[in-house]
């Protein structure tokens, strides 16, 4: 029995991170910094511990900060984010509405998928020429997937952006879904 526990014990241990690997995973680091700059980073940084009086936490969030300064664009647009959604259900049609306020009608697309309707489209990220110093709500490109209810008819299916609001109107009964279609946003 005292047998097996220790073969478990032993077998759960990690084996210890060398010297070599930390100086490899330093070095991609560096070199993906120079790639992302253009420059390598400074030296006296290199490898400066953080001070024992400054909270970890911010340090390094304004570490982060200075490089998204050095790219030289917002952290916020480079990746996809999804608008919220609220759903509405009566005996006739369902009634989708995203939450979309800043974006222009020419921003977005509504896409017909049979059985799935995807809108995509951008919220601007720069505003006259003017450098983005904070965002609290999502910039860039954003995506959302809507599975249609069962007996929904996408053929069916009409959309308005009003006040902000983008409001998908699926009809429960009508003809059968097209192939993919393009959905006209009133």
């Amino acid at each position: 029995m005292a047998q097996e526990k220790a073969a478990a014990t032993t077998a759960t241990i990690e084996e210890p991170v060398s010297r070599t690997m930390v100086d490899e995973a330093i070095a991609s680091i560096e070199k993906l910094y120079e790639t992302l700059t253009g420059s390598p980073p400074t030296p006296g940084d290199a490898n400066t511990p953080i001070p024992v009086e400054r909270d970890p936490g911010e340090f390094v969030g304004e570490r982060l900060e200075r490089l998204v300064d050095a790219l030289g664009q917002p952290f916020a647009a480079s990746r996809a984010w999804t608008p919220p959604m609220v759903v509405w259900e009566s005996a006739q049609e369902t009634v989708v509405c995203l939450d979309l306020p800043g974006v222009k009608r020419t921003e977005i697309e509504v896409l017909d998928e049979g059985g799935m309707i995807t809108v995509t489209g951008q919220r601007a990220a720069e505003f006259d020429r003017h450098r983005l110093q904070l965002a609290e709500r999502p910039l860039g490109p954003f995506r959302r997937q809507i599975v249609l209810p069962r007996g929904a008819r996408a053929a069916e299916v009409g959309a308005r952006l009003e006040d902000g609001v983008l409001e998908l109107r699926i009809s429960k009964e009508g003809t059968a879904p097209a192939a993919r279609r393009k959905i006209e946003i009133r």
